[in-house]
């Protein structure tokens, strides 16, 4: 794992510092290689070709947010940015996202965390940390480029369908459900296919597959794809253009001569102008990125090019291709240096930019291959116009410097215009603007190292102008005048080791975090565990109880039953135990003629206790009648009473 992350910090590390080549004058001759070859630069930087395949974001519902590279910020999600790999979407409680790439639709739930793992022209791999997704493929292409990770499975598309995938929902659970098409789940040791109507539910152990359910984000799901139905735009300009769906419900399409298809969109003033609504974002690696407001603003400011037909503009998407090219923008830019324009009667450097018509050239200020230029400046239709037509310059926009000398984006409805419309333009091409001036929170306006930083990028900016020299920077003026590519080359390897130097800081903290994250896994392992020890003395010991309290009352009734009743008649008396002595019975035989005695007493009772057995006392008398005489009684051997008188 330590080995992986270092390379991904590798690839990272380069694709950040292409952005930076964005910097560089447009005006200079980029070497370019075909696609998948990779070239070590004399500072020994990796450079690679970023990717022509870029998504967007389609619909913002709630809050969500959307970070960069490892280490990064996150930022508040709008319409139509642009979403490469390593990006990592995240929607809070309530909250709803859609991704495109494409004809592929990405929707997202509320508390889910999903992340792009890999982009570009041959993959399109994901991982869901947590929440519900919802994923639609229309195209049998980008089948075998789909793959899905959750923290328990793999999916992976064997037919173009429709997926919904929950990842813990339920703790350590993943469950994947197929509404339409077939999908391959990878799990717990196991390896299924999951067709129409069913759904897999995986755990670390086991799999076990049921009915698939639908809930309100799946009719949400398809209420959605039943709305992004674009047959008109399909036809010209195909289904793997990102931001297609959303051109026939604003715009019309026509064919023209010189041209080829022409889209009009109906929902804007006839005196509007492309790239003047919206904001300039820097995004790696391509560097100062156009995101438009316009919820169509998509695809016609990232492919094809822009013209002028009937004093409206127009946009030409160019030649059908099966998967056509990303750019940032498709503009020139004009300015830079010392060039300055007047904003409120006051002359500031600006920058200005147009929209490239097709007899413009395009020259990125990132790598790119021969390929991929080649398709992005060739068009179909002969240029039979292009010696009639002016270079560039329609529809031109200008702003001060200073805006794009922030952290921030540069919003362009908010940015000043020029109070003077007529004004000079520099001669040739100009160069677009440097990156982003970085400064840390803790650094006080004037500081010596903020003024350094300023003073360094001024001195980049001036050096880009052909027509300002170095002289002004050269103590001493005597001496030849250094090559400014080779200022240039010493100005990118600075950048680029202080580059490496942070993306060494980030990988540092993210191995922190990692270790952390481990720890604890392994705490709630470990509460998981002693939980479960827990209930499983809890439960023996109500095992225990249970037995016992059947046992006592299985007891209790076997007492019961050998229990003799209670008015039973007392048994025999017995002469070996002398105490108690059993109760004399009555003696139903008639006393002796010979004495007269009074009747005998009654017996007691059977529950009565027998009396004590009396003392031999012959010479006592029992009692003395009221007549006179003598009365005496004693007990025979068998227990009878006998009274004398």
């Amino acid at each position: 794992m330590t080995h992986r992350r270092f390379h991904t910090a590798a690839l990272l590390t380069v694709a950040t510092l292409a952005a930076f080549s964005t910097g560089a004058s447009a005006q200079t001759v980029l070497q370019t290689d075909p696609p998948g070859q990779v070239e070590v630069a004399g500072n020994g930087v990796i450079e690679t070709e970023p990717p022509g395949r870029v998504g967007r974001v389609s619909l913002v519902q709630g809050k969500v947010e959307i970070g960069g590279d490892i280490g990064t910020e996150s930022n508040a999600a709008v319409v139509n940015w642009p979403v490469t790999t390593r990006n990592l979407v995240t929607t809070s409680p309530g909250a709803r996202t859609e991704i495109r790439i494409g004809s592929t639709s990405i929707r997202l739930d509320g508390d889910s965390s999903l992340e792009l793992t890999e982009l570009d022209d041959d993959s399109l791999r994901l991982r869901l940390h947590f929440g519900s997704a919802s994923i639609r493929v229309m195209n049998s292409e980008v089948v075998p480029e789909f793959e899905l990770r959750t923290a328990q499975a793999t999916v992976r598309l064997t037919q173009p369908g429709r997926l919904r995938v929950d990842a813990d929902r339920v703790p350590d659970t993943s469950v994947v459900s197929v509404l339409d098409g077939e999908a391959q789940v990878d799990g717990a040791g196991a390896s299924l296919t999951v067709r129409t109507g069913r759904s897999a539910e995986v755990r670390d152990e086991d799999v076990n597959t049921r009915q698939a359910r639908r809930d309100e984000f799946d009719d949400w799901a398809l209420t959605r794809d039943q709305t992004l139905v674009a047959e008109q735009s399909s036809r010209y300009i195909g289904t793997e253009m990102t931001g297609y769906e959303e051109l026939d419900r604003h715009g019309s399409w026509s064919t023209h001569s010189d041209y080829g298809s022409l889209w009009t969109p109906t929902v804007v003033a006839s005196d509007w102008t492309p790239y003047r609504d919206g904001q300039w974002s820097y995004i790696a690696p391509w560097g100062w990125t156009w995101v438009d407001n316009a919820p169509w603003g998509y695809a016609p400011f990232h492919y094809g090019r822009w013209v002028q037909v009937h004093n409206r503009w127009a946009w030409a998407p160019g030649r059908l291709e099966r998967r056509p090219v990303w750019s940032p923008a498709l503009v020139g830019w004009v300015g830079g240096g010392n060039w300055s324009v007047g904003f409120a009667s006051h002359n500031l450097h600006a920058h200005g930019w147009y929209p490239l018509s097709p007899y413009d050239r395009y020259v990125p200020g990132y790598r790119l291959s021969n390929e991929r230029l080649r398709r992005l400046n060739d068009w179909r239709h002969a240029t039979r116009r292009a010696a009639q037509q002016r270079p560039g310059h329609h529809g031109l926009t200008v702003v001060p410097r200073e805006h794009f000398g922030g952290r921030g984006p540069v919003v362009v409805p908010r940015a000043p215009r020029p109070d003077r419309p007529n004004f000079a333009l520099p001669r040739g091409q100009g160069s677009a603007p440097p990156p982003p001036l970085v400064t840390r929170a803790d650094w006080n306006r004037g500081s010596n190292a903020q003024r350094d930083l300023i003073e360094r990028r001024e001195v980049r900016q001036r050096l880009e102008t052909d027509g300002v020299t170095r002289d002004r920077f050269v103590q001493d003026r005597g001496r030849p005048e250094p090559d400014p590519m080779a200022r240039q080359r010493e100005s990118n390897e600075r950048l680029s080791r202080e580059r490496m130097q942070q993306q060494e800081r980030v990988v540092r903290q993210q191995e922190e975090r990692d270790r952390m994250q481990r720890d604890l896994d392994n705490r709630m392992q470990a509460d998981r565990m002693g939980f479960g020890r827990h209930a499983e003395r809890e439960r023996e010991q109500r095992d225990r109880m249970r037995e016992r309290a059947e046992r006592s009352q299985q007891l209790q009734q076997l007492q019961q039953q050998q229990r003799p009743p209670a008015m039973a008649t007392n048994p025999a008396p017995s002469f070996s135990r002398p105490e108690p002595r059993p109760m004399p019975r009555p003696d139903v035989r008639p006393p002796p003629q010979m004495v007269a005695a009074p009747p005998p007493r009654p017996a007691p009772p059977p529950q009565m206790v027998a009396p004590p057995t009396p003392r031999p006392q012959p010479s006592a008398p029992a009692f003395t009648p009221r007549g006179g005489g003598e009365q005496r009684a004693h007990t025979d051997a068998r227990g009878r009473q006998i009274q004398e008188r």
